[in-house]
């Protein structure tokens, strides 16, 4: 085995087994709310939390894998003030689209709410989780920790998060506490972890030496970032359209089918989001080798690397799909309850879809290495115009086991559009050189 392949299963090992452990607490947390509250209150929460993502992707940047390209540039050139600037550019840029969005949050509520079947009553609570958008800043904290490799430290933060909410949520079960309190939960829990994690990183680049970046200089550091604004927005867009597919689901459910729906969807959702906890961190130990190939010239190897993850991924994803098909109802009604047995179906096609996910789970990395965000975001747009569609045939005839097609077939089409267009584009020129 290779040395770079050992490396990438020794992070993805570290990542995984922290995230693990938040992956399972949330799950455990989502089931005590569950068995706490009525299947509409627990989709009025998950409405709430949809509407409040979905802004913060539109508005509030991504700025995790643009900034890992560049500072794994910079650290390959041992050039420490450029590191220094775009850390800097990094805070400036996360802090100021994070205020921005939870404006946005806030003035849209009226308007948006209703139509995403938030109620009135529900208005004040979701005002105040909107606050969470100014935490959420941590894009340049994650890529400096990618960087250093500091695999352990990036794992913290859900973990940390995760036994929060999971305390707190079994105190406000065995307090009786109402829906709202269970909200207040999730806000506290991700706020907490949140700002520790942000501090921890700032303490790490204080342990290694970089201390003065405040006087550190950010718009020269952009400025020898080639396309650093094209592709941070390019990036950003192309977070904000997935968004409006993959969390906007649960926000149609609860507009078009009511609250219930929403919780049936939220709940069969969690259950696949175990796939993407092990995705998120395969992407995230991949990230800084493809872009150390990107910066060393090797433009064949990088997307060799790059295929070989993602196809393992997919293939061994694929198999929680074949065992849901068998053990889809008893585990929901065992985890949730009987009310959430309904949602099977619609879980067996979001573990297919969770799969097919995975095998493009090193896309967006590999684009903004090879220059080529563009096809990413190409590869969302197509995905989302076909999601919708789906959505308007299916959703009147099969409930949420239409918007669960809907996302098989947002997957499928992105994955192929953006493998398709590398192989075009880039393949055949880097065989020429």
């Amino acid at each position: 085995m290779a040395r770079a392949d050992r490396t990438l299963i020794a992070g993805w090992l570290k990542l995984v087994s922290t995230n693990g452990l938040s992956g399972v607490l949330q799950f455990l947390a989502l089931a005590i709310a569950a068995r706490a509250l009525e299947v509409p209150a627990l989709g009025a929460i998950a409405l709430i939390q949809a509407y409040v993502k979905v802004i913060d992707g539109l508005f509030n940047f991504q700025s995790v894998n643009v900034l890992t390209r560049f500072l794994a540039e910079a650290e390959h050139e041992d050039n420490r003030d450029r590191f220094c600037g775009l850390i800097k550019a990094g805070f400036l840029v996360d802090g100021a689209t994070a205020l921005l969005a939870t404006l946005v949050a806030l003035v849209l509520l009226p308007f948006a709410g209703p139509l995403a079947g938030i109620s009135l009553d529900w208005f004040g609570p979701a005002a105040i989780y909107a606050a969470v958008i100014l935490t959420r800043t941590f894009g340049v904290s994650e890529a400096v920790l990618r960087c250093f490799d500091q695999f352990w430290s990036i794992g913290l933060r859900p973990s940390g998060q995760a036994v929060l909410l999971f305390i707190g949520s079994l105190v406000a079960w065995t307090l009786g506490a109402g829906a709202q309190t269970f909200l207040y939960v999730w806000l506290g829990s991700e706020v907490v972890a949140n700002l520790g994690f942000i501090g921890w990183s700032i303490l790490v680049l204080r342990r290694r030496g970089y201390t003065k970046l405040r006087h550190a200089d950010a718009a020269g550091a952009i400025a020898r970032s080639e396309r650093f604004w094209p592709l941070l927005w390019q990036t950003n867009v192309t977070f904000g359209i997935r968004l409006l597919s993959q969390d906007a689901d649960v926000l149609i459910a609860g507009g078009v089918l009511g609250p219930a729906a929403a919780g049936l969807l939220r709940a069969a959702k969690s259950v696949a989001a175990v796939v993407t906890q092990l995705g998120r961190p395969l992407q995230q130990v991949a990230s800084a080798p493809i872009s150390r190939l990107s910066a060393q010239g090797q433009t064949i190897e990088m997307i060799r690397y790059a295929a070989k993850i993602g196809l393992a991924a997919g293939a061994a994803s694929a198999l929680l799909g074949v065992a849901a098909i068998f053990l889809g109802a008893f585990g929901l009604r065992l985890l949730f309850g009987p009310d959430f047995a309904e949602a099977a179906p619609t879980l067996v096609i979001l573990l297919f879809a969770a799969a097919v996910l995975m095998s493009g789970v090193t896309q967006l990395p590999l684009t903004i290495a090879l220059g080529e965000s563009g096809l990413f975001l190409r590869s969302i747009i197509y995905g989302t115009i076909v999601f919708y569609l789906v959505v308007a045939l299916l959703l009147g005839a099969l409930g949420i086991a239409g918007i669960a097609l809907a996302q098989l077939a947002f997957n499928v089409t992105a994955q192929l559009v953006c493998w398709l267009g590398v192989w075009r584009r880039r393949i055949p020129a880097a065989i020429e050189a």
